[in-house]
Parts: C-alpha cells; sequence; structure tokens
C-alpha cells in the first residue's frame, strides 16, 4: 500500500493524511473480497464518462482538497477574473494594447457586436497549479472550459463507491459539483440578453469531437431543470423569419462549444450562426467576445503597467502572488521575473528550464513547449517561433505528484504516481465547481492523454 510522502505545510499534511487513510480502507475493502472497484470503472463507461471513446477515469480515488484550499482558490479566482476585467477594458480602450492581443480579422469583426449581456466569458475555467496553500493561474480558458460535467457524473459514481463512503463516515466530505452553475450561469445570461421564459437551448459542437459523450450529460442537467436542450451541430442550424432554428425547431440560447477559429474557418457552412448572432435573434453563450479573454497574451498584459494602473491593490496582489511571470515573445528589453530588465529573447533562450512557451491562441496542450523536457537545440526553435508567431514565455512552475490506486491487470490494487492540475471553473465570474486532471507526464492536457478524477473536499478539522 503506497503512502504519502511527507509534506512541510500544514494543508498538505492533513490532505497527506486522509488520502493515507483512505489508501488503508480501499486496501483493506478489496483484502476482504469487495469487488466494487472494477465494477466501478464500468459505471463510468456506461455513464458517458469517456473522451474519444477512452474511459476519463481510471483511477479509484478521487482528489481531496481542504475546505481552506477551496476557498483560496474561490477568493482568488474571485480577484483574478476582476483583473481581467480591467485588463478587458484596457485593450477595448487602447488600440495599440487590442493590437498586441492577436485577433485575426475575423475574431476583430465578431469582437465589435455586443451581445449586451454584462460577462464576456460566462462559462471559464482558470487552469491551476495547487500545493498545500502555493496556488498558480497558469492560464485562463474563456472559451474552452469544457470538462466540468464529466467532473459532475464521476462524483456521482464516487459517492456511490464503497470505500469512499466508508470514509465519509469517518470525517466531512463534501462532493463538488458544476452543474448547476452551469445552467443557472446561462439562464442568467439568457434573461439578461431579454429573454422572459425558459429558453429553447442548443449545445452546438462538431458531431465528431472527442468530447461528444459529454453533451449528453450537459443536456441531462438542462432538462433536469426544465429547460428543453439538445445537442446540435453547427452545419445542422439554419436561419430564417427572424429565428434559429435545427430539424424545423427554433433555438433561444447556443451553449457554444466550438471554438471561434474553428467556425471561422468554416464560416460558409456555419453562416446562419453568425447572421442570427448578428442580428439578436438568438443568445450565444460564450459570445464570440470570449476570444479575447482566451488568448495566452492576455496573462502577459497583466504585468503591463497600462493594466495595472487600473487595478486595486487586491488585484495586484493576486497577479504578484498567483500569475506566473509571463511575457509576450518579441525582441527588446523587459522586466524579468525578479524586475531587472532583460534581453527578452537572449535572456529566454539561456533559462530554458525555469521557463515554457505557450501559442496565443491553442488549446489542448498544443505548441506548449516545456523547456526542461527538450534539449538546447530544440528549445531555441522553439523561441524563434514563438518570435514568429504570437506567442507567451512564462514561468515554469512545478506540478505536484501523488500517488493514485487503479485496477491491476488481474484486477489486484496498483499504484502509480500522477502529475496533478486542478483546475477551477468560473460562472459569470464566479469559481464552482474543480476539475482535477491526472497525467503519467508533465503535459497535463487530455487531448494528450491526461485523465480526470472528481474533486472532494475535506471540511477543515
Amino acid at each position: 500500500m503506497s503512502r504519502a510522502a511527507a509534506p512541510k505545510h500544514p494543508w498538505e499534511r492533513a490532505v497527506c493524511e486522509a488520502v493515507d487513510r483512505y489508501h488503508d480502507i480501499l486496501t483493506a475493502y478489496i483484502d476482504r473480497g469487495g469487488e466494487d472497484h472494477e465494477a466501478l470503472l464500468a459505471r463510468m463507461v456506461a455513464r458517458g464518462a469517456v473522451f474519444a471513446g477512452r474511459p476519463l477515469c481510471t483511477s479509484l480515488r478521487p482528489q481531496f482538497l481542504l475546505r481552506s484550499q477551496v476557498d483560496l482558490l474561490t477568493r482568488t479566482a474571485h480577484l483574478f477574473r476582476s483583473a481581467c476585467s480591467k485588463a478587458r477594458d484596457a485593450i477595448l480602450d487602447d488600440p495599440s494594447l487590442l493590437d498586441l492581443v492577436g485577433l485575426t480579422d475575423g475574431e476583430r469583426r465578431l469582437l465589435e457586436i455586443n451581445p449586451e449581456f454584462k460577462s464576456f466569458a460566462v462559462v471559464a475555467r482558470l487552469d491551476t497549479i495547487l500545493t498545500g496553500a502555493d496556488l498558480s493561474i497558469v492560464e485562463l480558458n474563456a472559451e474552452g472550459a469544457f470538462g466540468g460535467s464529466y467532473s459532475d457524473r464521476l462524483t456521482d459514481l464516487f459517492q456511490a463507491f464503497q470505500p469512499l463512503r466508508e470514509l465519509c463516515r469517518e470525517r466531512p466530505i463534501r462532493p463538488l459539483y458544476a452543474g448547476n452553475s452551469l445552467v443557472g450561469s446561462i439562464l442568467d445570461s439568457w434573461y439578461e440578453f431579454g429573454g422572459t421564459s425558459l429558453p429553447r437551448v442548443a449545445v452546438v459542437d462538431w458531431n465528431e469531437v472527442a468530447t461528444r459523450a459529454e453533451f449528453d450529460i450537459v443536456c441531462e442537467r438542462f432538462e433536469r431543470h426544465g429547460v428543453r436542450a439538445r445537442f446540435v451541430d453547427p452545419r445542422e442550424l439554419e436561419y430564417a423569419d427572424g429565428e434559429l432554428r435545427a430539424g424545423g425547431e427554433g433555438i433561444d440560447v447556443v451553449y457554444r462549444r466550438a471554438l471561434t477559429s474553428e467556425l471561422l474557418a468554416r464560416e460558409d457552412e456555419v453562416r446562419p450562426l453568425f447572421e442570427a448572432y448578428r442580428a439578436r435573434v438568438v443568445c450565444v453563450v460564450n459570445s464570440f467576445r470570449a476570444k479575447l479573454l482566451n488568448k495566452k497574451i492576455l496573462l502577459a498584459l497583466l504585468f503591463d503597467d497600462r493594466v495595472t494602473a487600473r487595478c486595486s491593490e487586491d488585484e495586484l496582489a493576486v497577479i504578484r502572488d498567483h500569475v506566473p511571470w509571463t511575457r509576450r515573445v518579441a525582441p527588446g528589453f523587459t522586466p524579468g521575473p525578479s524586475g531587472e530588465p532583460v534581453d527578452l529573447v537572449e535572456w529566454a533562450a539561456n533559462r530554458r528550464e525555469e521557463l515554457v512557451l505557450k501559442p496565443n491562441d491553442e488549446l489542448g496542450g498544443r505548441g506548449v513547449v516545456i523547456g526542461a523536457n527538450v534539449d538546447q537545440a530544440a528549445w531555441e526553435r522553439a523561441l524563434a517561433v514563438a518570435v514568429a508567431n504570437p506567442s507567451v514565455v512564462q514561468r515554469r512552475v512545478p506540478l505536484p505528484t501523488a500517488m493514485f490506486p487503479e485496477v491491476g491487470a488481474a484486477g489486484e490494487l496498483a499504484f502509480s504516481r500522477r502529475y496533478v492540475e486542478v483546475d477551477s471553473y468560473l460562472f459569470r465570474g464566479e469559481a464552482s465547481g474543480i476539475m482535477t486532471r491526472l497525467s503519467s507526464t508533465t503535459m497535463s492536457s487530455v487531448h494528450a492523454g491526461a485523465g480526470t478524477v472528481p474533486t472532494f473536499v475535506l471540511e477543515d478539522a
């Protein structure tokens, strides 16, 4: 049975004690002939927790966080969102900042259309690295806030898992859900848009996407609230007589999962969606303005004096303490992590192991180069590409690791060390729900093979 290494911070110790106790319970359960661990994995597949046909979760334990850690995430996320709103306003007011963000011509056209509800990113996700009380926000996903419904389904399944139920009898443990907040935030945006009755919702993405199974879970959640919801491929949409339709049925709200860049690349095929959006006959969530906040360069602008001048002391403290040093890759001098001026490209070339390169407009880890994972020649080639194409360089924050139990080939209990990333969902700017990603490599993208586990809260003693 795997025991956690002795951590330094009291929060880490408290979590590790709970993990060790859970592992003891799980081991004893299997030793006395329990079989629910094998059935759990089958139930995950049967209930749609699959990505591109593979099970998203193979672990036999969830992620545990202390209530204090969740509170830290919530407070930090609130102030980070507020700082991003200040950055958004600065970008819209300053053409030079807008140029820096790197919007395409098509994205700029869509930015000019105001859907007239408050939030640019109704549904968003913060990718964070959390170790004890050390929290780093490494990305804001204002378009690709996926996975919350998967996490909810896994949470449901783990709540019925006997070893977790035994631990819950010993101490208070609470599940975390995102689904109700997802529905509530979309309905709030619909009413702010001008809706006066329950809307007809379409979850819109391509039929062939790897996350197709999640959309059924999303629709199920809407239906549970009495809201008609169905999945629609954007190529099936029709716009006529002032109404957006699919299969002859009207649509009031589009919960947009297809990315802006994908839709613009196939603009002729999805023209009805853009026409209905432009005419304001359909409420699109997230609006296409969310693209502004989805660019990786946004985090670099949080360190720009034109943005920081608008921020409160609390917002500046969150940027300083919880956002890793980030810069757009470009020739010239800029303040380094310690505040001293550095010739950015030359400086970054000599600090490969401390840094990460990220394309401005990619998801799923595509194009990300972790300096510690490549040799110097590969790093310098990646740096040259980043100079030529909008990209950011960011101080690398090491991912923590933990042991997670799995079912072995013969049904036995096996333990594997996994890198752990904790991602918090934001609904109209407020944190609700967490997706924990596990990976055997430092690239914790589900597209690159990572999995997920649900997150449960250990109430503080």
